[in-house]
C-alpha cells in the first residue's frame, strides 16, 4: 500500500514544485511592477495552460495516438526555453512603466508553455491510475494511488505557497538573483529533456553527444536535486539580507515595529526549509522504498541456431513481461522483451527505449513500466516505434516458437555497450 502511495505522491510532488516554484517567484516579481498588463498577462496564460493540460490529456486518453507524447513535450520545452531566454533579457532592463511587448508575449508563452508541459504530466499521473484499474475503482491499490496523488500535489501547492512567501519578504535586488538561479535551473532540466527528444528523432546523433548525454541520461532522477538546490537559495538569500535601517525621523518604537515585521518574514525561510527537508527524504528515502520491490524480472539467457534465436511460446504465452539477454559477438549482453498483447499478437521489442537507453523495463500491477521514468506503456503499442516505448525488433511465429533473426540482435549489440 505504501509503495503505491509513494509511487503517485513522489511525481506528483515533484511536477508540481518543477511547475509552481517559478511560477510563484515571477509573480512576485511582476506583483510589484506598476505595469497592471504583466500581471492580467500572467493570470491570463495561467488559465490557458491550465485548461489546455486538461484538454490534452483528455484527447490523449480519448484517442491515445491523436497527441504524440514526446513531440508535445518537446515543442512545449523548446516554447519555454525561448520564452524564458527572453524573460531573463529583458524582465529587469524594460520601462518600469511602459510595457514591453516582447516581454509580454514572452510571459504569456512561458507561463502557458510550462503549464502545459508539467500540467500534462500532472494531470496523467490519476488518469493512468484510473485506466489500470479498470473499473475496480473501490481496492485499496486504487484508493492509495488516489491519495498519493492528492498529498504530492497539496504539499507542492504549500511549498510553492511558502517558497511565494519567503521570495515575497526578499528586497528587489536580492529577489532577482533568486529569479535567476531558479530559471536556470529549470532551463538547465528543459535543455536536457530537449536533447534527448532531438536524440530520440535522429536530428542529433554522433558518438561524441552519446557520450557527454549518457550518464545524464542514466542519472536523470538526480536532476530534481538541481531544482531543490535551486530551491535552498531562497530562505539562504533571505536569512542573509541585512537588518532594515532605521529610516529617517522614525522613532525607536517605530523602527522595533519595522525590524519585528523583517524578523516574522524570515519565518517563512525557515518553512521552506522544513518543507524542503521534507521534499529531500521523499526523493530518496521514499523513492527507494516506492522502488524497492520493483525488480526487473531476470533476463534468461539465449543462443541463436541458424540465424535465429528461438523461444518456446509456452514460456511467453501468459501474459505477462518476458525478459531474455544474447550475448552478442562483440561480447555485449543484448537483451530483449516479450510479451502477449492478445490473442496472438506479441509485443516484441529490446530492453532499451531511444530516450531512456538501455535502463529496462519491469512489470507492475500488470503494466510494464520503463524503469528509468516510471512511464506506463500501452501493451498495444509495444512493439511499434516512438516516446519511450521499447526499439521494436523483427520476429517471427513458426513451429511453436517465436523466432528473433541473430542479425538483429547483433545490429542492437551498440545500445548495450
Amino acid at each position: 500500500m505504501l509503495q503505491n502511495f509513494l509511487l503517485q505522491f513522489i511525481p506528483a510532488m515533484q511536477e508540481g514544485l518543477i511547475l509552481g516554484v517559478p511560477l510563484a517567484i515571477l509573480l512576485v516579481i511582476l506583483l510589484r511592477s506598476p505595469v497592471d498588463a504583466y500581471k492580467k498577462t500572467f493570470r491570463s496564460a495561467l488559465k490557458w495552460g491550465f485548461w489546455l493540460s486538461i484538454f490534452l490529456v483528455a484527447v490523449r486518453v480519448g484517442t491515445r495516438n491523436a497527441v504524440s507524447r514526446e513531440l508535445f513535450e518537446g515543442l512545449a520545452t523548446f516554447i519555454t526555453l525561448i520564452a524564458e531566454s527572453i524573460i531573463l533579457a529583458r524582465l529587469f532592463k524594460s520601462d518600469r512603466n511602459a510595457v514591453d511587448k516582447l516581454l509580454k508575449g514572452a510571459i504569456t508563452a512561458a507561463v502557458a508553455a510550462l503549464f502545459l508541459y508539467h500540467g500534462f504530466e500532472l494531470w496523467l499521473l490519476p488518469t493512468g491510475a484510473v485506466v489500470a484499474a479498470l473499473g475496480d475503482y473501490l481496492s485499496i491499490t486504487f484508493l492509495m494511488k488516489i491519495l498519493g496523488f492528492v498529498g504530492g500535489t497539496l504539499f507542492a501547492f504549500i511549498g510553492t505557497f511558502l517558497i511565494y512567501k519567503a521570495a515575497d519578504a526578499l528586497n528587489s535586488a536580492r529577489l532577482k538573483f533568486v529569479f535567476i538561479v531558479q530559471i536556470a535551473a529549470c532551463m538547465i532540466q528543459q535543455l536536457i529533456f530537449l536533447i534527448q527528444v532531438l536524440m530520440a528523432r535522429n536530428i542529433l546523433s554522433g558518438e561524441a553527444i552519446m557520450s557527454i548525454m549518457a550518464p545524464i541520461i542514466n542519472n536523470q532522477d538526480a536532476l530534481i536535486f538541481v531544482i531543490y538546490a535551486a530551491i535552498l537559495v531562497v530562505p539562504l538569500t533571505l536569512f542573509s539580507q541585512p537588518r532594515p535601517s532605521k529610516p529617517e525621523g522614525a522613532n525607536p518604537a517605530q523602527y522595533r515595529s519595522i525590524v519585528s515585521k523583517a524578523i516574522r518574514k524570515r519565518r517563512w525561510g525557515g518553512g521552506v526549509i522544513a518543507a524542503l527537508f521534507v521534499m529531500l527524504m521523499t526523493s530518496t528515502v521514499g523513492a527507494y522504498v516506492a522502488n524497492k520491490q520493483a525488480e526487473i524480472v531476470p533476463a534468461v539467457p539465449v543462443n541463436a541456431e541458424n540465424g535465429f534465436v528461438d523461444v518456446d511460446l509456452e514460456v511467453v504465452k501468459d501474459g505477462h513481461l518476458h525478459r531474455f539477454v544474447y550475448r552478442a559477438s562483440t561480447g555485449e549482453q543484448v537483451r530483449y522483451i516479450v510479451i502477449l498483447k492478445g490473442g496472438s499478437a506479441y509485443g516484441v521489442g529490446l530492453d532499451a527505449c531511444e530516450i531512456c537507453g538501455a535502463t529496462g523495463y519491469y512489470e507492475r500491477d500488470s503494466q510494464v513500466i520503463c524503469k528509468l521514468c516510471d512511464v506506463q506503456m500501452n501493451k498495444a503499442t509495444i512493439g511499434t516505434k516512438g516516446g519511450c516505448n521499447p526499439i521494436p525488433i523483427e520476429y517471427r511465429i513458426e513451429e511453436g516458437k517465436l523466432k528473433v533473426p541473430q542479425n538483429e540482435l547483433e545490429k542492437a549489440a551498440k545500445i548495450f555497450q
